[in-house]
């Protein structure tokens, strides 16, 4: 089955925490669906990631509805940190990004990485398996820069 956009899967530790989940205010018109990458605005909300997003905040962990936030809503996101591995699903078949090397892989939208777009993303592979109900990769990734593990 294709993921639920970016999904929670291990440690790169080993460890077996899990993200802090918060309520965080969106910013305004954000349509946003569980497992949308977030990135903060200049307000200090919550804002779907555009497809050369190289700082991700957090992961949506709940829907507006349908429709679209009003500015300061809270809603439940994952916070990301660097020591996280997501898996989400890609937007091809097949992809030929290198395990540890794309160092700038990038979203096709907020919930899909894009399968050969590697020139100014947010994420670097960690593990590419099998394919979705879709037939498209998933991928495991680490996201590079975050905004609250880069101190």
């Amino acid at each position: 089955m294709a993921t639920r956009g970016f999904e929670f899967a291990y440690m790169i530790d080993g460890t077996n925490a899990s993200p802090v989940i918060m309520d965080w205010p969106l910013a305004a018109h954000q349509d946003v669906n569980p497992g949308d990458a977030l990135t903060i605005d200049s307000a200090g909300r919550g804002t779907v990631v555009g497809t050369a997003t190289t700082e991700v905040f957090a992961v949506a962990q709940e829907d507006t509805g349908g429709a679209v936030a009003t500015a300061g809503t809270n809603y439940k996101v994952a916070i990301v940190t660097r020591n996280q591995v997501w898996r989400c699903s890609m937007d091809a078949s097949s992809t030929a990004v290198k395990i540890g090397y794309e160092k700038a892989l990038q979203f096709a939208d907020a919930n899909t990485i894009d399968a050969d777009g590697t020139t100014s993303g947010a994420m670097t592979p960690f593990e590419v398996t099998d394919t979705d109900d879709e037939a498209n990769i998933k991928a495991y990734v680490v996201f590079n820069d975050t905004t609250f593990g880069n101190a």
